[in-house]
């Protein structure tokens, strides 16, 4: 008779739980070492900072006083920003406004970037249904941790890496059919706007479109109760955060797609820049109008090529945010492979490893006293990316739907 108590099994291996501990041990360490050794972390900075003047101080957190504290603070960081987020990203970073010393908030806060960098590989491999022939989740994690843009936003503790994990859990729950979760996602998503808005307006035309209605329902629901949440702490709070936008574009020249063709053709290169970018918008919207009604891999290229039409509409959004372009760049290169069954891997793979390795050899090798040289990649992998999508849009979209 075995007398021994049954073990219950809650679906994690010892082996996995010590690979984690392993693996948190070693980011912490890292990060300890860039926060010590660096001075980076503008981003988390503006965020500490605001979450401590509105609950400690009751001031305004969205103040020119703050854009200033973070200039004074970070005065060689190209990613100044101060605190341009809704107010209800507070609740986010609102345990780390109590921790006194910044340097220690910054290194937890970035290992659960780190973390978050992870999931986005899960769910991006769940949501759009990578192939396991083109990436698994491991080389998915691998390249998002070792990619340079990444590393530029986990460093300086940017947030919109914990909005594109959301996003992409509403897309897996879309996909699921649980309809309630994914609006309350995207609604929590919202945070970093200059990513997540035009994916949203998408996910919400496409659902009104195909009786998911539910979807939008919730995410304007949820909203709602954050800006009346926001409400209770500063009533004014949107019109001052419409303040801080107006001051950060005004005073701070944020890198934006004209704006960088400007910077190369000061006379015309600023309409020029406008011009593209219009061209861009345009046809994404008459994506929308024809892909308005259809299937989810309709709804899912669209996505793709709304994620990648972002960084050229003129948000700006260039830089660190650039990591988030790994979602469509994945989504193309898993579709070449699907079609391709001889040279899909190889093509797929030399795209990848570009987009992997030359903004560290522009940065390390090429030009490394320039101050943020991959600003110009914003230009030149959106644009790949667009012709990869549509290389196989006719395949994708037509074809395979067709042979279902």
């Amino acid at each position: 008779m075995n007398t021994k108590p049954l073990r219950r099994n809650y679906g994690i291996s010892a082996s996995v739980i010590t690979i984690l501990v392993i693996l948190a041990i070693l980011f912490i360490a890292l990060n300890s070492f860039f926060v010590f050794k660096t001075n980076y972390g503008a981003s988390f900075y503006s965020y500490w900072l605001s979450g401590r003047i509105l609950f400690a101080q009751g001031g305004n957190p969205y103040g020119s006083d703050l854009f200033l504290q973070v200039k004074e603070q970070f005065p060689a960081d190209p990613n100044i920003s101060g605190f341009t987020l809704p107010l209800y990203s507070v609740l986010y970073f609102l345990v780390f406004t109590f921790i006194d010393h910044f340097e220690i908030a910054l290194v937890i806060w970035m290992t659960i970037l780190e973390a978050s960098l992870i999931g986005i590989a899960m769910k991006l491999k769940w949501a759009l249904q990578i192939s396991g022939r083109t990436l698994s989740v491991y080389s998915l994690s691998m390249l998002l941790l070792l990619s340079y843009f990444s590393l530029m936003a986990v460093i300086d503790g940017d947030i919109g890496i914990i909005a594109v994990l959301l996003l992409l859990v509403a897309l897996d729950a879309i996909r699921d059919h649980d309809d309630e979760f994914a609006g309350i996602m995207l609604a929590f998503a919202t945070i970093k706007y200059s990513l997540t808005f035009l994916p949203i307006l998408w996910i919400c035309i496409w659902c009104l479109s195909n009786h998911r209605s539910t979807v939008v329902i919730w995410l304007t629901l949820v909203v709602g109760l954050l800006v009346l949440v926001s409400a209770l702490f500063m009533v004014n709070w949107i019109t001052e955060f419409l303040r801080s936008i107006v001051y950060y574009y005004k005073y701070l020249n944020p890198i934006y797609f004209s704006k960088l063709i400007e910077n190369w053709q000061p006379e015309l290169g600023g309409r020029i820049g406008w011009a593209i970018s219009g061209f861009f918008i345009l046809i994404m919207i008459i994506e929308w109008i024809v892909n308005a009604k259809g299937s989810v891999r309709a709804f899912e290229w669209v996505l793709a090529l709304t994620m990648t039409v972002g960084f050229l509409s003129g948000i700006p959004s260039f830089g660190k945010n650039l990591y988030a372009l790994w979602i469509p760049l994945s989504y193309a290169a898993d579709k070449i492979v699907l079609r391709w069954e001889k040279n899909g891997k190889w093509i797929s793979s030399m795209f990848l490893l570009l987009f992997l390795f030359f903004p560290w050899i522009i940065k390390i090798l090429v030009y490394p006293n320039w101050n943020n040289p991959v600003d110009n990649l914003g230009i030149l992998f959106p644009v790949i990316t667009i012709i990869l999508l549509y290389w196989n849009r006719w395949w994708n979209i037509d074809t395979f739907i067709e042979n279902l």
